[in-house]
């Protein structure tokens, strides 16, 4: 084996090539820490703690702002207390219930689950809600569901990131009259 022999331009593209595999290999770890928990963020950079809602409390009226990426207007008026019965699938099975608080500011959601210390922000579009989730100013997941039965029933399904994976799925229901 002649050591010394020339390599043709085919081994330094190669040789390019694995240089950039392992700066990737070895970067990647860093940058999924700075991203968030297991490299997810939040959904709605602008929406969280801390942050203002973008519109005046109450449901969604002709002129309110769309989200960023929607095109239709949340149908609802999900305002009030919400009851939840859910089941969590991942890591181990445990079925749940809870009460929520749940404050809409136009097509923007702000929905308190003080038992669990959460605190929901995202949006509503036309019959869907997308939910990032906090405990106190970290983000730790996210929710997404299905507004049904005249806007008082929610299906959805969600994912904790922090302080350990979690994830299952959930039905809201509205306690009381429909708001007005």
């Amino acid at each position: 084996m002649d050591l010394g022999r020339r390599r043709g331009p085919g081994w330094r593209i190669a040789e390019l090539l694995l240089v950039a595999v392992l700066l990737f290999v070895v970067a990647a770890p860093a940058q999924a820490e700075a991203q968030g928990t297991i490299g997810q963020g939040p959904r709605f950079p602008t929406l969280g703690p801390g942050l203002a809602p973008p519109e005046a409390e109450g449901p969604a009226r002709p002129n309110s702002p769309l989200p960023p990426g929607r095109t239709a207007r949340c149908r609802w008026d999900l305002r009030g207390v919400w009851e939840s019965r859910g089941q969590q699938t991942d890591p181990v099975p445990n079925t749940y219930g809870g009460r929520l608080l749940v404050r809409q500011y136009g097509n923007y959601l702000v929905i308190e689950q003080l038992s669990e210390n959460l605190t929901y922000y995202g949006v509503c579009s036309g019959d869907r809600v997308e939910l990032d989730a906090y405990m106190g100013d970290t983000f730790v997941g996210m929710q997404t569901g299905t507004v049904s039965a005249n806007g008082r029933r929610i299906e959805s399904t969600w994912v904790l990131y922090t302080p350990d994976y979690a994830a299952g799925y959930e039905t809201l229901t509205a306690v009381g009259r429909a708001p007005r």
